[in-house]
């Protein structure tokens, strides 16, 4: 956590109490707010735009903490507080933990399976054939000849072996015509891949063989 701030708002032209420190600044609650968004949305970005989802700096993992570490501390204090205020600073801080949470996974490992993609169970589409560009225990990055759209729920069958999972796309970023990378995260299975201790030599003996 930050040193605790003290005196005034660092922010030009504020002239409020310092309530936080963030980033190295003291600053009232609402420029406290304002640079954690600002700094989020960009750091999400970055993360968007890295297919491995991992490369990240020590700086940005070490701003997710301060994020979540004052956020819980200006969250509890009630009484000085807004209900809305309280509520941005939860979520604030519950954002904050997932992109952690992302960024600490396990390492993908690059793999080129054969997919498809479903609507769903009932679903009279014809699936998608897809491939996998790398994998981890509980997501994968995708290349796909169509967009898809960031939140949306579908079913990943493995080729071959029949096996499927609701998975959830979590970013996409276009690579080209009719070439599209998208990240999904798998919803029901803890191992849809074979990657945990015991299955880890079969499921890459048998990813090797397909490449």
């Amino acid at each position: 956590m930050a040193e605790k701030a003290s005196g005034q708002c660092s922010w030009s032209g504020c002239g409020r109490a310092a309530r936080s420190s963030i980033a190295g600044r003291s600053v009232c609650l609402d420029h406290f707010l304002e640079l954690a968004h600002r700094r989020m949305q960009s750091i999400e970005q970055v993360i968007a735009a890295d297919s491995q989802e991992r490369n990240v700096s020590r700086e940005i993992q070490n701003f997710l903490s301060e994020v979540i570490a004052e956020t819980t501390v200006l969250a509890a204090q009630t009484k000085l507080l807004a209900p809305s205020q309280r509520e941005e600073l939860i979520a604030l801080s519950t954002n904050a933990a997932n992109i952690y949470r992302r960024i600490q996974r396990a390492p993908r490992l690059p793999r080129r399976l054969e997919c498809l993609l479903r609507a769903g169970v009932l679903s009279t589409e014809i699936p998608e054939k897809c491939y996998t560009v790398n994998i981890s225990v509980r997501g994968a990055c995708l290349e796909v000849r169509s967009p898809m759209k960031v939140g949306r729920t579908v079913l990943l069958e493995r080729a071959g072996t029949k096996k499927c999972a609701r998975v959830k796309v979590t970013w996409m970023k276009e690579k080209g015509v009719s070439r599209f990378l998208v990240g999904v995260e798998i919803l029901d299975h803890e191992d849809f891949w074979g990657l945990s201790v015991s299955g880890t030599k079969r499921e890459l003996d048998e990813c090797g063989a397909k490449q």
